[in-house]
């Protein structure tokens, strides 16, 4: 029976919808002109890393060049040491064995002199390959400083604009504020006027009443006046028609 309940809350769980996550408040996006003048400096910038890495490994290979021509001189100076040696050796025993010893050691020597003229001219070479690095590193600063230059009046100039319109909207709050604040006292004044008006709007209305009921009155009088008179004077010539009428009957009569 527990597992069943289990088995059920899982399923209910399973069918509700998962909650939406918030979304986090992002930042103003850069335009185009910003992110273009970013990934320029980006791109630049490794430009100068690799110069710079070339010139590193140039003076390396240079360092290396001095070790060898260093160990060249010293076998050189120790080849000239034994020529000497055996060259003596000759002149105070003149024997065919010591003058082939000493042609050996020259020859020796004389190719390791030409040896050493070859490494010094590699050095020679390495030295400039050095200089036309330092000058590739020398211009792709050059045009790093350009980039970020660049990149930094985009920014600024995205900055004035953010800035403008931050103030300008904020401006038009203000006003909006300012207006409804104008229409609430306006609002405030009406309904003060309206209350002070009141009790006058009132007593004008009771005046006005009485003013307009006394003249009805008067003209209901008036005309009831007329009325009777109307009456009057169409009941006058009757009456005396009707006695003119009742005097020749009396006179018969008697």
């Amino acid at each position: 029976m527990a597992r069943a309940k289990k088995a059920a809350a899982k399923k209910t769980a399973a069918r509700k919808p998962a909650a939406k996550k918030t979304a986090a408040a992002k930042a103003p996006a850069l335009p185009k002109s910003v992110t273009n003048a970013e990934a320029k400096v980006k791109l630049q910038q490794k430009a100068v890393d690799q110069a710079q890495k070339k010139v590193a490994q140039a003076e390396t290979k240079l360092d290396k060049h001095r070790a060898k021509v260093d160990g060249e001189n010293a076998k050189l100076a120790k080849l000239r040491t034994d020529t000497a040696a055996k060259r003596d050796k000759a002149k105070a025993k003149p024997t065919a064995a010591a003058k082939r010893a000493v042609d050996t050691a020259r020859g020796k020597l004389n190719t390791l002199r030409l040896k050493l003229q070859d490494i010094r001219a590699e050095a020679k070479l390495i030295r400039a390959e050095i200089q036309a690095a330092k000058k590739v590193v020398a211009r792709e600063l050059k045009k790093l400083r350009t980039a970020e230059r660049n990149m930094k009046a985009k920014l600024r100039e995205h900055e004035r604009k953010l800035a403008k319109k931050v103030k300008a909207e904020q401006k038009k709050a203000e006003a909006k504020a300012k207006a409804a604040a104008k229409r609430e006292a306006a609002k405030a004044k009406r309904a003060a006027k309206k209350k002070s008006a009141a009790p006058k709007r009132k007593k004008a209305a009771a005046k006005k009443a009485t003013t307009s009921k006394a003249p009805a009155k008067k003209k209901a009088a008036a005309k009831k006046a007329t009325t009777k008179k109307k009456a009057a004077t169409r009941k006058a010539p009757a009456k005396k028609k009707a006695a003119a009428k009742r005097a020749p009957k009396a006179k018969a009569s008697s």
